[in-house]
């Protein structure tokens, strides 16, 4: 569709007299895009493939037994691995100039914004807020293979109605509000290992750290010392992720445990990381925009979900040459002088041992 000059309101609007030559401002919606972090940095690791395929042991065949002397053994061979599949989603954005607005940018003296750097901003502004925003959301139904799997598809809440914590962590909330226990191609409601630690809470309080330190001694496993531990070895990161209202309890919570105030210090002498706004158990808690005043697709109630993410065992995945790529500038037959890149990827998240990918914490739900 053409465009008159004067609907050019990105172009007219940079030339207002007094801006300072190629400089402006960008309101971003997120304080941290804490997932484009992880996905441009080490915790992500590259695969090719149809699909990300791992597998996993749940169970041993139980041939180990005290014995006497001339004892007979009866050799068994049981059937110990499953597959965890996962697959690949695409995701793209794109921006586009018109060969007429470049020249216009080109040679003026007053110093117009750099067109084409604020174009792709914008384009690429849109892709973060797209990866961010689905990070912390279960796909549209079991089914749907268009959404990456988020956070809440593999740390499942408690069942709706209970209130007992554990490795109980099993059904997953899709966005449409259908309900499922297959995950990753396994069904957690037949293997009992294959659910993740969740548990309850009613308030920020001492009862609530004793939980938070309860799930974080449950959720830690090493390999015996005699056995050489086949699974890929990943220094990453634990952290804790909750809504703005939860981060802020739990540091009004540290600030009335913390006795050790002196001289001027009226607010107290509470210190924090600039990796998050309150530590527990050495662990930042980072605030997400998107779990503040989050709602159960399920039960539409208000969980107010705390999850630890343990990045050695959650691990978003990238394509083999297959992330971040740009294409030359390309023009269209109806659009000749109108020139359009387009970035794709492919990427999905994938999770290893979901006893050990962290857990969650929030407050009961009702169907």
């Amino acid at each position: 569709m053409a465009v008159k000059n004067a609907d050019l309101a990105d172009l007219l609007a940079s030339t207002l007299e007094d801006l300072p030559k190629q400089e402006f401002e960008v309101t971003w919606d997120n304080p941290d895009y804490e997932f484009c972090r992880i996905y441009q940095k080490n915790r992500m690791e590259v695969d090719g493939g149809t699909s990300i395929v791992r597998k996993v042991m749940f169970n041993h065949t139980g041939n180990a037994r005290y014995r006497r002397l001339y004892d007979t053994d009866s050799p068994a061979v049981g059937d110990v691995i499953d597959t965890i599949t996962v697959p690949w989603c695409q995701v793209g954005t794109h921006y586009s100039w018109d060969k007429d607005e470049i020249q216009r940018n080109a040679n003026d003296a007053k110093g117009f914004l750099k067109l084409m750097e604020a174009r792709r901003i914008d384009g690429l502004w849109s892709l973060a807020e797209l990866i961010e925003d689905r990070a912390w959301l279960t796909p549209t139904n079991s089914s749907d293979d268009l959404y990456p799997y988020g956070v809440p598809y593999y740390i499942n809440m408690v069942d709706a109605d209970s209130t007992t914590g554990g490795f109980v962590g099993q059904t997953i909330r899709y966005q449409d509000a259908s309900t499922g226990t297959t995950c990753a191609g396994i069904n957690a409601s037949t293997n009992s290992k294959w659910k993740n630690y969740a548990d309850v809470y009613t308030a920020i309080d001492n009862t609530l750290l004793r939980k938070l330190r309860i799930a974080f001694m449950r959720t830690r496993f090493k390999a015996p010392m005699f056995i050489n531990d086949p699974a890929q070895q990943r220094r990453a990161d634990k952290r804790f992720y909750a809504g703005y209202a939860t981060v802020a309890d739990l540091m009004d919570l540290a600030d009335k445990k913390d006795d050790n105030h002196s001289g001027k210090d009226v607010l107290g002498n509470l210190r924090v990381d600039e990796g998050g706004l309150v530590l527990i158990n050495r662990t930042p808690v980072q605030h997400i925009p998107q779990l503040d005043g989050v709602t159960d697709p399920e039960t539409s109630g208000e969980p107010e979900p705390i999850y630890c993410v343990n990045y050695s065992k959650f691990i978003p995945f990238v394509q083999s040459n297959g992330w971040m790529v740009e294409t030359e500038p390309m023009t269209d037959r109806y659009q000749h002088s109108t020139f359009t890149v387009f970035l794709d990827g492919k990427h999905n998240n994938l999770v290893t041992n979901r006893r050990e990918c962290g857990f969650v914490l929030h407050k009961a739900l009702t169907s």
